[in-house]
């Protein structure tokens, strides 16, 4: 006889199981989908004295019979049959053979509206296809309940992320016919009213002035809802340095859907912080800082950042204050995130019996976006250097500075597949405050190809030169040298570049390369095997390969992979060891 049951599909499988039990052993003969299923929700049944065995296995098998239907139910087979096999000779064990009968597949899928979007007109009518065509259950895919709750609410998030903030699934219907092995959906989406915004209220703030927020916020009054307009403001609210929480969202009443208020709800973080740090690196040598940090600097939400670090080879102190972002509108209306900063900086460093002292200052605007972000600033900088056996300088700059960076990787941390594109451009003049007429231009970049599972290349190229009459008269900062973690690693760092005296100094070509095979043994620990090459001169003809060849091992952190690696390097016939931490920045 002909069964056909309307049925409204729930989750079957919500019991727990050990993955390792001390009971009788169950073999379970059935589909692969159901014997995985069977083997982690149904516990084995415990072992028992004679006196209780009996009694025990009798209620754990009716147990069986009814859990066994239940859970082929919500994987699509509803005509399952059970069959235990128990010998109470054999008292530690017990054969389960489930024949589930013919699989359902989903027929007929039939989705219709209620409210505003069952209404008529182009709009409406793109709209409703748009909904039918993203639902997932397709027609001829097994009906499994996961499935069919998991449509029902992708259909809803799509009715929701825009215009329709109150919608709702008003009837859902899985009509089951077993014996032919097919189930017919129905859904009525009730869409509601369309949503307007209305007023943006602030809550949550304590610490902070409330502009640090109105100054990125972009929501026009009349506007009709759009989730994905707020999941940006929310990005941009968040990535500032005020607060560790974020939610946005309106008043849901469908009747008050006409210029409902907009709630911005926020968790702020301290103040201030103060940070003490030491540590070694193969670059700089040993090395102690302490940081201090004021978010709310003057009571107007500046973030003031400032740091003194000690290293064997380099000391440095700044004092860098950014301003609460702001919205840059294009002629075609798009509104672009930027920050406003300006700094000073007192540096001394002492690096291939080169000693120079820098002090610069400098103000900064950068455009961030999803994947690239624009900085163009001013900077002037003043610059002692001490080659040894060699006469002392003084360089000056007043330099307008623009470097784009493009990045495209699938883990900012831990990338394994993408590139990271670095370009820089800055520009002096003797006219207007520097030491020589200058043009330099700079490009780096980064590419991670999987290689399997396991696997993965490594590929980094850079180029620069700087246009000018004479390297002389020019700050470090605008020239190049080569070597260390980042560069030419069996080189030291900065140790390829032109020779002054004793010293290593800066030319106005750089170019390195580097090709990296890692394979990964596990989740965190890796090996490496590396090629690197490249130099930096004062002209073309001076520029050599300097190969230089290593394996490394890296482990997995939070920040990044760390690096240790072991190189040759074939001029010197010397080998390195260095540290570092490969990030997608």
């Amino acid at each position: 006889m002909r069964r056909l049951a309307a049925l409204v599909i729930g989750c079957a499988c919500a019991w727990t199981a050990c993955a390792e039990d001390a009971g009788v052993q169950v073999t379970w003969n059935a589909p692969p989908p159901l014997r995985s299923l069977y083997e982690k929700f149904i516990t084995p049944p415990a072992r028992s004295t004679a006196d209780h065995r009996r009694a025990a296995m009798r209620a754990w098998m009716a147990d069986v019979r009814k859990r066994v239907p239940q859970i082929a139910a919500s994987e699509g087979w509803f005509s399952a049959h059970v069959d235990i096999a128990y010998d109470e000779a054999v008292s530690d064990r017990v054969t389960v053979t489930v024949d589930p009968g013919q699989r359902t597949t989903v027929g007929k899928i039939d989705i219709e509206f209620q409210g505003d979007l069952a209404g008529e007109g182009p709009e409406h009518a793109a709209r409703r296809e748009a909904l039918r065509s993203a639902w997932t259950l397709k027609a001829g895919a097994p009906f499994r309940s996961p499935d069919w709750e998991s449509a029902k609410g992708s259909l809803l998030e799509s009715l929701i992320d825009r215009d329709y903030a109150a919608g709702r699934i008003a009837a859902s219907q899985a009509r089951v016919d077993a014996d032919a092995g097919r189930a017919d959906l129905s859904v009525v989406l009730e869409s509601g009213p369309v949503f307007t915004l209305g007023a943006v209220t602030i809550e949550g703030l304590a610490r902070y002035p409330e502009s640090v927020i109105r100054r990125v916020v972009d929501l026009a009054p009349g506007e009709r809802y759009s989730h994905d307009r707020f999941t940006v403001l929310q990005r941009r609210i968040t990535t500032g340095p005020w607060f560790t929480s974020v939610v946005i969202d309106i008043d849901r009443d469908p009747a008050k859907a006409l210029d409902a208020p907009v709630h911005i709800a926020v968790v702020e973080r301290p103040r201030e912080d103060l940070g003490l740090a030491v540590g070694y690196g193969t670059d700089d040598g040993a090395r102690a800082e302490t940081s201090f940090r004021d978010r709310n600097l003057f009571g107007r939400g500046f973030d003031l950042q400032s740091s003194v670090r000690a290293a064997q080879l380099d000391q440095i102190g700044y004092v860098d204050v950014y301003l609460p972002s702001g919205l840059y509108t294009t002629h075609s209306g798009e509104t672009i995130p930027f920050i406003d900063s300006f700094g000073v900086l007192a540096q001394h460093t002492t690096i291939e019996r080169l000693a120079t002292s820098r002090f610069a200052v400098a103000g900064y605007r950068l455009f961030k976006l999803d994947q690239a972000e624009t900085r163009v600033g001013l900077t002037y900088q003043v610059e002692r250097s001490y080659p040894e056996g060699s006469d002392p300088q003084i360089a000056r700059a007043l330099a307008p500075i623009v470097a784009f960076t493009w990045r495209r990787v699938d883990n900012l941390y831990d990338p394994r597949r993408g590139g990271v594109l670095n370009l820089q451009f800055a520009t002096g003049a003797r006219s207007v405050g520097s030491s020589e007429n200058f043009i330099k231009a700079y490009a780096q970049y980064q590419y991670w190809y999987p290689l399997g599972d396991d696997d993965q290349l490594l590929l980094r190229a850079e180029l620069g030169r700087t246009f000018a009459p004479s390297r002389l008269g020019m700050p470090e900062d605008f020239l190049f040298r080569a070597g260390g973690s980042h560069s030419n690693r069996g080189y030291a760092y900065e140790s390829l570049g032109v020779i002054d005296g004793s010293a290593v100094v800066g030319g106005r070509y750089v170019a390195t390369g580097t090709v990296e095979y890692v394979h990964w043994m596990n989740d965190t620990w890796g090996t490496a095997l590396f090629a690197d090459g490249g130099d930096a001169g004062d002209s073309r003809k001076e520029l050599s390969l300097h190969p230089s060849f290593g394996v490394g091992a890296r482990y997995r952190t939070p920040a990044g992979p760390l690096g240790l690696d072991l190189a040759y390097a074939e001029r010197d016939r010397k080998f390195r060891l260095s540290f570092s931490v490969t990030v997608a920045f």
